[in-house]
């Protein structure tokens, strides 16, 4: 098509100034008026002018012009550069005017007419000549877009809403695209923005004002009364959109999502209505073909005319069957945008109970493979009215053509019926199943990878592992049976056509012999309406099939999108203005079940501006309180107010994967006054110098490269950055040094001196010596207030927070007898001492007789009681509700970024280039197993040749069967060869099934051994790879990728397979009815292949795009489920859900191309296919007197007509299956990656089984880095360690701590030197034979989904006793034995169902059941009271007496018993002594720290 082109900004625009067109229709008009005008007047004035039906032929075209000037007009001003419909109308009336105007140029004799006529006929001629002269050139110019009033050129935009009607439907705008792709690989930054209309934002929009309607009309309670409902058990309240509803059952999204597309669904349905009636015009043309071959006396020109018309129906067919699968498919795109936002907003929304079943792998596969499986339903959804409606027509057509004999074909049809739904009830039940296991295996891997560290520290890879392919072995058992009934469907429907043609053809013989004869008019018309047949009839197994997936899917997700949704707290009536949070009669509970811990009776009134601590022992209800005012718990009776806006410090952070900055700024304007002053108050400034990039370095998923008091500081900055009127810390200060703990509480939390003094603040503690600064204490105990009140009004109670005061300062006391002047600060146990004093004097001197000693111990001189308490009241001189924390600032400057080169932490996701490498095919033919695919390969070609013959056989049969009729065994002849024809058919058929059953078996084992080498892999892998590795890409490869392997590769192979070998035997068939077609199909070869070439190279490289795209969705959702609380705290819900349609939309931008590739593809192969019937309709009709039979023209035609559709479907599964295999790529990216070292150590080795039996270390030039390209982290540290020693390890941040731990486990391997445990060198151990014999106490006490018995046991190597003994040490004992199920308790997803002190607990109870000669504590009382901190340290020493210990400390207080203190700086020992040599040095770095964390004076 000739170009029009005008240069925009450096590019050629395919457009057309529209006043051009608008000029030609103007003049057409008038043309249109002139000829309409001078016809009336000859009709009524002159006998021979024009008839009364040429009035009416001017009349309906002078119309039908002015419509279309209309629509020119209107078209302009409403700003649409392209019409569908004027192109259609102008290329009509310029095909229909071909004939008059060929004609009248041809038959126009000017001279041979009278006047009268002669000045009648030579209007008519020159009035004709004009008007189709100017319908040419609109129709010319209709091919081109006009140039739009207002558009911004934009290199990113999608051209295809600016291109013209004919670019739209042959895809031309798509060139670009395609020719960058061919040159070189393409990137992200090379594809088109994504449409507006396309955006998940738009269509979030849009299908939520429907749903919205749908369920408010789905409430039972609009129809039934309250009694009607309460009496039925069947109907259950849900909360949903901010108010409570009934439903008997969840409301299907099917009928809302139709409401909302309904256009796009409703105009996919008109384009299958047309190409299906298109369908039945070629058995007719190939009847009339058929006919002329037989008839010799016909002109040739006929024939001639019926190859150009079957020529021109095969292309017309390709555009209207594309621009229907375009449709449908950006349709399915659509729908999975939109539910994949869908399912992403319900779950920040949903409730506590509903998070209790809805898992994070649950919500991954609703995300990854529901909504997958909507968008797959959409390209096939059509077929279930359209495959009926070809099955009808076809049989109309075989009705005329053989008479009631195609009836007994149909009883084939129907006897299979009941067969097939069978299989698909049986496949139902198999899809849901597999799917439950689906979800239950990615729980379990999501948890593996989210606590990898621990796995790899306790050793318990292998243990994972094995509950990971125990559920995988019952997906695979569930998948074999899938594979064995997919093939039973198969046999049912390959069996199905015919089966049906061959009954029809023998009834229709048998029961008319002399009339009924399979002539090749009657035998190939009826073979291509049975060919019509076999789609239907075939398509339908598979739809049926993918329709099973698809109501397991909906039901899965209706089910998700009715779970309860966090409720609306009411507010307690009678608050007064002065209170920011008002709780009246409050209970609230995490669950309906009778064993959930209840908040009961709680009455809270908090004034603005004031500063209220909570306090409690483990399991009290502390964070549970908090969770309450946040609306997290479900309230059960009472209301909560909260004035003004609020921001929350969770107990464990939460840190997103983004640069520091972006993680305090939480999506709010940068203000950099305001900012540097919450570093500082925060302490972190110093932080920011050891960091790479400074505040733009980016922080790993989890916080993963910051330290446990980093990761809080953050926490907090972010909070006091929000400026809130409300602010909720639950236990911030436990994670932090002491020194940093009192720095944030002066500079943030304090009423005297903090940021936030005019603010209002609820701090949960552990740490005693900050209560006496708070306005209000609240104390919990067994989920109820038992006191409130002030500090002195609760000591002078003598209650619950009496008891744990002085258990704290007795425990702290006897801990002090070791070490002079080391513990917390003296003057604050003196302060509380004389409030004691003041107040309880008899309590005191009990007191002071079991602490004397050490009070003497830490003070040179006596103690002297201050009996005057401090006023701690404030005095606030400003409006608390309008003082800001800081003036408002416009500054714009920026941290400068020491590094920005470094602040990348988080690799990009590798994308392959070029195409799919030949090694993954084999490795993808090794693991289904090489005899079993040279056995598809061969059974099936056997199965081809088997067809390809039986046609032939049939073809002369035709030829000959009015001279078989005629002779004398005519009728026993016809059966002969009728049984031989239906035996080829059964053979080929049953080939067909063996070869799909060994395939299909094959590649069930394959998915099972390349998802066992995957996870082995990633188990076995580094912890380097995770720090650098999202979790969210690596769980893609575990669920999309292994989907991919479990159904779309084994459909698009076997799939490839059939449709090349079909493909070759068609060729093959028309080469040899016609031979001089050869030359013919070498030329379409050559552009079949160039077109092929051209399109694969961009359409790989798309798919690897919308691979790697789709991670950071999951990513992002994962980030998002566990900082849901937070989220919806600081009400950023909607920021979330923005940043996530954001990433859906980056994934639909690589997506959209590839499926327009796809139609770009098969309409320039089908005009090949097209070409292909036209050459061998064409060479039949030149060549019919050289011998060419009808049979033979009848196959061959009918075999043309198929290869339209099988070359289509040949690159469709070409370019299906290369892109599919991606799937194998990536997965085989991830079992190469390299590993740990040997699990096991070599059996040359001799271990000892008792090893380590003393527990001594030596630390030999030690050097470590974290990866090859990172500078060293220990340098050369060297040192030893004593069997049975104590040893603490301090330093500041960064200083080497956790990496020498990290060193001792071998999570990262020398660079150079040794650690030598018993005189053996740990680097000739194997990984499991090290980790399994020595023990760690982490601090973030991780916990697995299952019994609490196998998260303490999961190898079951103790008995109930010692376990029992265990948590008996750890306190835990009278806890576990009031959990349902006891030792059997379920514990939810990360332990969700258990307080994070009871978690920590339960790690120290794992260690003392290892009980190793070699302990590592790694702040493991951080989130514990001081009661509980104090028996731990009990624990310790009586039951690890024996064994070495190496306390990682990030606070001194936890080292202040060693035998020993190792400090650490810059990745070196600069000090190992004693603590009391040490502390008596006051040049020692040790005595600094204790100077600045204020443990001793100077």
């Amino acid at each position: 098509m000739l170009n029009f082109c005008r240069k925009t900004d450096g590019k050629c625009s395919e457009v057309v100034d529209l006043r051009k067109t608008e000029f030609l229709g103007s003049l057409l008009f008038i043309n249109g008026t002139v000829l309409w005008a001078y016809s009336l007047y000859e009709y009524f004035t002159l006998e021979t002018g024009p008839d009364s039906l040429q009035i009416i032929g001017y009349t309906f075209l002078y119309f039908a012009l002015a419509v279309a000037l209309v629509l020119t007009v209107a078209s302009r001003n409403r700003g649409l550069v392209t019409s569908g419909v004027l192109f259609i109308f102008w290329f009509l009336l310029a095909i229909c005017g071909l004939p008059e105007f060929w004609y009248k140029l041809n038959t126009f004799e000017f001279s041979s007419l009278d006047e009268t006529e002669q000045s009648y006929s030579t209007f008519y001629f020159i009035n004709y000549m004009i008007y189709y002269g100017l319908v040419l050139l609109e129709f010319l110019f209709n091919c081109f877009a006009d140039t739009p009033k207002y558009r911004v050129i934009d290199k990113k935009s999608c051209p295809e809403l600016y291109s013209s009607f004919l670019n739209q439907i042959t895809y031309t705008w798509y060139d670009r695209l395609a020719t960058k792709g061919y040159k070189r690989g393409i990137v992200q930054d090379d594809l088109y923005d994504l449409n507006s209309r396309d955006q998940s934002k738009h269509l979030l929009e849009k299908f939520t004002k429907v749903w919205d309607d749908f369920i408010e009309t789905s409430d039972l309670s609009n129809s039934k009364t309250k009694s009607q409902i309460d009496n039925d058990d069947s109907i259950k309240p849900t909360y949903i959109n901010g108010k409570q509803i009934y439903l008997k059952q969840p409301p299907s999204i099917i009928w809302p999502l139709f409401k909302t597309f309904k256009w796009p669904f409703l105009g996919g349905g008109m384009y299958k209505f047309i190409f299906d009636i298109f369908s039945f015009a070629s058995p007719q043309l190939l009847h009339y073909l058929i006919n002329f071959i037989e008839d010799k006396s016909q002109p040739e020109w006929i024939g001639i005319m019926i190859a150009l018309v079957m020529f021109g129906v095969s292309c017309i067919q390709s555009l209207i069957l594309h621009s229907y699968f375009h449709s449908m498919f950006r349709l399915g795109m659509n729908i999975r945008a939109l539910l994949t936002s869908l399912v992403y907003r319900k779950s920040l929304y949903l409730s506590n109970k509903a998070r209790k079943t809805r898992t994070v792998g649950q919500i991954v596969t609703l995300m990854s493979v529901d909504c997958q499986r909507f968008q797959d339903t959409t390209s096939f959804i059509m077929l279930f009215w359209s495959a009926p409606l070809q099955i009808g027509l076809a049989v109309y057509f075989l009705w005329q053509l053989l008479g009631w004999s195609v009836l007994c074909g149909l009883l084939v049809l129907v006897l299979c019926t009941p067969l097939n739904w069978l299989i698909a009830a049986q496949m139902r039940k198999c899809q849901t199943q597999q799917m439950k296991l689906k979800d239950e295996r990615l729980k379990v891997t999501n948890e593996a990878l989210n606590g990898m560290k621990v796995l790899k520290l306790y050793a318990w890879e292998s243990n994972i592992q094995k509950v990971i392919l125990e559920i995988r072995k019952k997906e695979i058992a569930i998948l074999k049976k899938l594979a064995l009934l997919n093939a039973a469907t198969a046999l049912s429907w390959s069996c199905a056509p015919f089966l049906v043609a061959v009954v029809t053809f023998g009834v229709f013989v048998i029961i008319d012999p002399e009339n009924n004869v399979l002539t090749p008019q009657v035998t190939f018309v009826a073979l291509s309406l049975f060919n019509i047949l076999r789609f239907p009839l075939a398509i339908l197994a598979m739809i049926w099939g993918q329709a099973i997936q698809s109501q397991v899917s909906n039901k899965r997700l209706k089910e998700f999108l009715a779970e309860d949704e966090i409720e609306h707290i009411p507010a307690p009536e009678g608050i007064k203005s002065d209170v920011a949070i008002g709780v009246s009669n409050g209970n609230f509970t995490w669950g309906e079940e009778e064993d959930s811990f209840q908040l009961q009776d709680i009455n809270i009134n908090i004034k603005k501006g004031s500063l209220v601590a909570i306090v409690g022992r483990i399991g009290s209800g502390k964070t549970s309180l908090m969770s309450a005012l946040l609306g997290e718990m479900q309230c059960l009776s009472g209301g909560v107010a909260i004035s003004g806006s609020v921001a929350y410090v969770p107990q464990q952070p939460w840190i997103q994967n983004l640069s520091l900055k972006k993680n305090i700024l939480f999506n709010q304007n940068y203000h950099q006054l305001l900012y540097e002053r919450v570093l500082e108050a925060c302490a972190l400034t110093t932080d920011l110098k050891s960091l790479p990039a400074g505040d733009e370095t980016e922080i790993g998923e989890k916080g993963i490269n910051l330290s446990g008091g980093q990761k809080q500081r953050v926490s907090l900055a972010r909070s006091v950055y929000s400026q809130t009127d409300v602010y909720l810390f639950d236990d911030p200060l436990s994670a932090v040094d002491a020194h940093v703990g009192k720095h944030i509480f002066e500079n943030v939390i304090s009423s005297q001196t903090g940021m936030l003094k005019y603010h209002t603040r609820i701090l949960v503690t552990h740490g005693l010596n900050y209560l006496k600064h708070c306005d209000q204490i609240i104390v919990m105990k067994d989920g109820k207030i038992s006191e409130s009140g002030s500090y002195e009004q609760l000591i002078s109670d003598s209650g619950e927070f009496s008891e744990i005061l002085e258990e704290f300062l007795i425990e702290e006391a006897k801990n002090r007898g070791r070490s002079v002047s080391f513990g917390e600060d003296a003057d604050e146990v003196r302060e509380v001492l004389a409030d004691l004093e003041r107040l309880h004097p008899v309590k005191t001197q009990q007191i002071q007789r079991q602490i004397s000693q050490s009070i003497d111990r830490l003070s040179p001189g006596p103690v002297e009681v201050d009996v005057t308490l401090k006023n701690n009241k404030k005095v606030h001189t400003e409006d608390p509700d309008r003082v800001p924390l800081l003036p408002a600032s416009n500054g714009t400057a920026t941290v400068i970024k020491p590094g920005a080169n470094r602040a990348k932490l988080i690799e990009k996701e590798g994308v392959e280039t070029g195409q799919v490498k030949l090694n993954v095919y084999s490795t993808y033919l090794r693991a289904i197993g090489i005899p079993v695919t040279l056995l598809f390969i061969i059974i099936y070609t056997a199965s081809s040749i088997i067809g390809v013959y039986s046609n032939l056989y049939l073809a002369d049969w035709s030829d000959h069967a009015a001279e078989i009729q005629a002779s004398e065994q005519g009728s026993h002849n016809s059966t002969v060869r009728l049984s031989i024809y239906t035996a080829l058919g059964l053979g080929q058929a049953s080939l067909i099934c063996i070869a799909s059953t060994c395939m299909a078996m094959g590649m069930v084992v394959a998915s099972k051994s390349l998802h066992e080498k995957m996870l082995k892999n990633i188990l076995r892998s580094p912890m380097a790879f995770f720090d650098v590795t999202p979790l969210g890409r690596i769980l893609n490869r575990f669920s999309k990728d292994v989907d991919g392997l479990d159904g779309p590769i084994p459909r698009s192979l076997m799939a490839f397979v059939r449709t090349v070998i079909a493909s070759i035997e068609t060729i093959v068939v028309i080469a040899f009815a016609t031979p001089w077609f050869t030359p013919c199909f070498c030329v379409l070869a050559v552009v079949y292949y160039l077109v092929l070439r051209f399109y694969i190279s961009t359409s790989r490289q798309l798919k690897r795009l919308e691979a790697t795209t789709r991670s950071p969705i999951y990513s992002h959702f994962q980030e998002s489920i566990q900082g849901a609380t937070s989220i919806r705290a600081f009400r950023s819900i909607d920021h979330f859900i923005l940043e996530s349609q954001k990433r859906i939309d980056t994934n639909l931008e690589a997506y959209y191309p590839s499926i327009v590739a796809n139609r770009w593809l098969a309409v320039r192969l089908e005009l090949v296919g097209s070409c292909i019937v036209l050459f061998s309709a064409l060479l039949a009709v030149l060549f019919r007197d050289d011998g060419v039979t009808p049979g033979l023209v009848g196959l061959s035609v009918s075999y043309a007509f198929n290869i339209t559709q099988t070359l289509n479907w040949a690159v469709r599964m070409t370019s299906e299956l290369e892109t599919n295999i991606v799937a194998v790529e990536r997965i085989k990216e991830y079992s190469d990656t390299p590993t740990e070292g040997d699990v096991e150590t070599a059996p040359a080795f001799k271990l000892s089984k008792s090893w380590p039996s003393r527990g001594s270390i030596n630390i030999e030039d030690l050097e470590v880095k974290y990866r090859p390209e990172l500078d060293l982290v220990l340098k050369g540290l060297n040192a030893h360690i004593s069997s049975k020693e104590k040893v603490g390890v301090v330093g500041r941040t960064g200083a080497g701590k956790s990496s020498l731990m990290m060193a001792l486990f071998r999570l990262v391997e020398p660079h150079y030197g040794k650690i030598v445990i018993d005189g053996v060198d740990i680097t000739t151990l194997g990984l499991d034979d090290l980790r399994s014999r020595l023990t760690i106490v982490p601090q973030d006490p991780v916990l697995f989904s299952g019994t609490l018995r196998k998260n303490l046991d999961p190898f079951d190597r103790h008995s109930d006793a010692e376990i029992w003994e265990a948590l008996k040490l750890t306190g835990l004992e009278n806890v576990v034995s009031d959990l349902p199920g006891v030792l059997e308790f379920s514990i939810q997803e990360s332990g969700g169902n258990l307080s994070v002190g009871q978690r920590q607990l339960i790690c120290l109870a794992r260690a003392l059941l290892r009980k190793t000669k070699l302990l590592v504590l790694d702040e493991a009382a951080a989130s514990v009271d001081v009661e509980t901190d104090q028996m731990i340290q009990r624990t310790m020493q009586q039951n690890f007496a024996d064994c070495t210990v190496l306390t990682i400390a990030h606070r001194l207080q936890s080292v202040k018993n060693s035998d020993r203190i190792m400090v650490l700086d810059s990745g070196n020992v600069v000090e190992f002594d004693s603590p009391d040599a040490l502390l008596n040095d006051p040049t020692s770095m040790f005595h600094s720290m204790a100077v600045d964390a204020g443990l001793i004076s100077h």
